[in-house]
């Protein structure tokens, strides 16, 4: 999917549903069952793809799911935001290595 920015995915996914006569309550509902993470992707100076920010979905009082910054890539390496002990915890849910990246971000 095409989005500015992560932050910017629950309102794409709305615009869909209504194409697909979802209402916003059965879109979130289904936003919720099906995603727990928002990968960001920007293209470097080489072209090259990569990672901008990562957010986490979580549902509001209203029930319907924003996103919360859990990691952005900041000068040299990414940096832990409010959203990083929940994302850590769904890639310990998945046996993700946490080694792989633990050194590479700031904050935590």
């Amino acid at each position: 999917m095409h989005a500015n920015a992560a932050m910017d995915v629950p309102a794409r996914l709305e615009a869909l549903g209504t194409v697909a006569g979802l209402d916003r309550a059965a879109l979130h509902s289904q936003l919720a069952a099906a995603l727990s993470v928002v990968l960001h992707l920007v293209r470097d100076r080489a072209g090259r793809r990569r990672i901008a920010e990562v957010h986490v979905l979580e549902r509001d009082p209203s029930g319907l799911v924003r996103t919360v910054p859990a990691l952005r890539w900041g000068a040299e390496a990414f940096v832990a935001e409010r959203g990083w002990q929940r994302l850590r915890e769904l890639l310990r849910g998945a046996e993700f290595e946490e080694r792989a990246v633990g050194r590479e971000v700031q904050g935590c």
